[in-house]
């Protein structure tokens, strides 16, 4: 009868794990089913960061696998003046060269993410032994932020796919195969270099293993001197574009508005990073809706991770601090605490901290099984069923999420446009097509005031050269231009309303409407035609505009009067308040004129003026406090592609009472944008 009994039980063992296996792979199509369905239409907006990624692929292709600078397979793209792009752009070359669909850019990323649940469930079965690691994958379908960034062409998601692919092999080596640090390595620096604030979480997480299992690696010596070789090469191309683009990381920042740049004592910049780092951990973020993140970036109503999974996270979390000795969960904790690094550096956005959702799930399953564990040893009469149940639970609710998303996220937000939804990139551009074929003489002008770099959705919907133009109904009230039948300016209605209060058109002529999910009209596309006494307004108008203004600055310990010309970007003060990464931006005047009047003569034996890429033409005028002479400068600058400084040096020091400094945009005419960063003077 023993025998027989042994006989059974591996047989029985073995019937488990193929059921395990069968849950688990239905768990993974239902999780791909969720990323997949009707991809197009969930998130109701087609971004511009998701754009970017297929068409700076296809430009790869088309310029011979050579960047913008003609630099052979650059490590960094551009993205709104930034170096933020990179193995995703690689990974885009796969669909690239296939015409363009939101299908492909989307569903190439949805496809990688695949790794999540399966990284996440191979961990939990290899290296924590639990009995429901099958579950990864039902979890994983469920969570709101995974669910909504997974199924978007954002590099964040791709990031956080190789994160998980560097955790279960860091696991691997330590637990199992020592040969698997160079792939946890590889996958740590895929992430790395996919989006740049996993930058500071992959370095963080990567030094706090080292140090904390700094015995395993000193046991083979050999082993970790080549990881560490292996280690600097992955790192040499990142260290290269460093040392070229040596002011990108402060510019990146700059954009952001990062406190790290601003002026203020080093305990101060501390405090704020560590309370923006606790709140990327504060369970009110995580788990209720919040105010905090774009509208675009949430599921209505919902917490990034559902509030179920709350006391399943709570009971792993507690699970994993009684076990932190045991190197598998203390992986887990490291990657929770790690992953709000990089977001504390500006602030905690969705996007930034998406990462966490990681060490979250492996936490939820690890609480999820403990508790169903519990449940079938102390109510024995329920064996299998709390696990069914948690099974058929999480596959309704991820299948309800989806439905709903699809169903009702186009009314989910009254707001569809640049502050908001940004919704319309696919429907404006196949609306425009239509147009087009129906009227083949319009001269199409596009706003692009909807969405963040629409020039951007426009090459990729219109491809290029672009067969209409971007522009808004504000280029034909700044300066008078001819306006005929065969000009359709497609707006939206609050430029319409601003068009129409402006005085200077007749009753607008529109030709089509194209509503906004919601029914209210979102693009008007419109004939207009200035009134008769038009010139008359602009000779006023542009009058006002010459006029110049004049300002009192703080600068050098005393206030200075500066005269300066009308700006559109950028406060006179920007010039000088010490910051080289603060402008001030001419609205039409070219040259840029200041003329700076000082309470009390300065002594001045140089002058510095730091300027963009744009060759320009400094001329400097001197009034001399002794005896009112003039000493006239003058230097030529190339442009560079970074804020740069040009200097004007003085034979010997002169006390001077009034600057006039003029900056001549030479690639330009009238009107122009002058750009001025600041003004020094020693």
């Amino acid at each position: 009868m023993s025998d027989d009994l042994s006989a059974q039980q591996p047989l029985a063992s073995a019937r488990n794990d193929r059921r395990a296996w069968r849950i688990f792979a239905a768990g993974m199509a239902l999780y791909l089913a969720t990323r997949l369905i009707a991809l197009p239409n969930f998130p109701i907006y087609f971004f511009s960061d998701e754009a970017i990624q297929t068409l700076s692929a296809a430009d790869l292709i088309q310029n011979g696998f050579r960047g913008p600078a003609g630099n052979l397979l650059p490590l960094f793209f551009e993205n709104g003046g930034q170096y933020n792009l990179s193995i995703s752009v690689y990974l885009q070359l796969l669909v690239a060269w296939l015409p363009r669909s939101i299908w492909l850019t989307r569903g190439l990323p949805a496809l990688v993410s695949l790794v999540v649940p399966l990284c996440l469930g191979l961990a939990l079965k290899e290296f924590f032994n639990i009995r429901y690691w099958w579950l990864a994958p039902w979890l994983l379908a469920a969570l709101p932020a995974w669910f909504l960034h997974s199924r978007t062409a954002f590099e964040t998601a791709l990031a956080v796919s190789f994160y998980a692919v560097f955790l279960y092999f860091y696991l691997r080596y330590r637990l199992k195969n020592r040969r698997s640090l160079p792939l946890a390595l590889l996958f740590g620096a895929l992430a790395f270099y996919t989006y740049s604030p996993m930058e500071l979480v992959v370095v963080m997480t990567g030094l706090v293993l080292l140090i904390v299992d700094w015995r395993y690696h000193w046991q083979d010596k050999r082993a970790t001197l080549g990881a560490a070789v292996w280690l600097m090469l992955l790192a040499l191309p990142y260290l290269n574009f460093r040392v070229t683009h040596s002011q990108s990381i402060t510019q990146h920042l700059s954009l952001l508005q990062s406190y790290w740049l601003e002026p203020l004592p080093l305990h101060q910049k501390l405090g704020m990073y560590f309370s923006r780092y606790l709140k990327g951990l504060n369970p009110l973020y995580w788990f209720f809706y919040n105010q905090t993140d774009l509208i675009r970036h949430q599921m209505k109503g919902m917490g990034h991770l559902p509030l179920f999974s709350l006391p399943l996270i709570m009971l792993g979390l507690a699970l994993a601090v009684k076990n932190h000795r045991q190197p598998a969960w203390r992986v887990v904790i490291v990657a929770l605490l790690c992953a709000p690094c990089g977001a504390a550096l500006v602030d905690v956005q969705i996007t930034r901290v998406l990462v966490l959702v990681v060490p979250a799930a492996l936490l939820a399953c690890l609480g999820l099984d403990h508790a169903l564990v519990w449940a079938e040893s102390t109510v024995f009469h329920l064996r299998r069923w709390p696990a069914a149940a948690a099974v058929t639970f999480l596959g309704a609710f991820s299948l309800g999420m989806t439905a709903w998303a699809l169903a009702g996220a186009p009314l989910w937000y009254p707001d569809y446009g640049l502050y908001g939804m940004q919704w319309g990139a696919r429907e404006v551009f196949t609306d425009i097509q239509d147009f087009q074929k129906q009227n083949p003489q319009a001269r199409i002008i596009l706003s692009p005031t909807w969405a963040n770099a629409s020039d951007v959705l426009a090459r990729y919907f219109l491809g290029d050269p672009l067969p209409i133009e971007m522009g808004t109904v504000e280029m034909f009230t700044q300066y008078q231009q001819t306006l005929d039948e065969h000009i359709v300016l497609v707006m939206p209605p609050n430029e319409l309303e601003w068009a129409a209060a402006s005085g200077l058109f007749k009753p607008p002529r529109v030709l089509r409407v194209l509503n906004w999910p919601d029914g209210r009209p979102g693009f008007y596309y419109v004939n207009l035609q200035y009134v008769d006494d038009v010139d008359a307004l602009f000779a006023k108008e542009y009058a006002r505009r010459s006029q110049p203004l004049t300002s009192s600055v703080e600068w050098l310990g005393q206030q200075v009067m500066v005269r300066y010309p009308l700006l559109d970007l950028g406060s006179v003060e920007a010039a000088f308040d010490g910051d080289t990464t603060s402008l001030l931006r001419t609205f039409e005047a070219n040259p840029l004129v200041l003329e700076l009047t000082f309470a009390e003569p300065v002594s001045v034996s140089e002058l510095s003026v730091w300027l963009g890429n744009s060759p320009t033409m400094v001329q400097v005028s001197l009034v001399s406090a002794e005896n009112g002479e003039v000493l006239e400068l003058s230097a030529r600058d190339d442009g560079q592609d970074i804020v740069h400084p040009l200097t004007l040096r003085l034979e010997a020091a002169l006390r001077i009472r009034q600057i006039t400094l003029s900056l001549t945009s030479l690639a330009e005419g009238f009107p122009a944008h002058v750009h001025l960063w600041e003004v020094a003077l020693r």
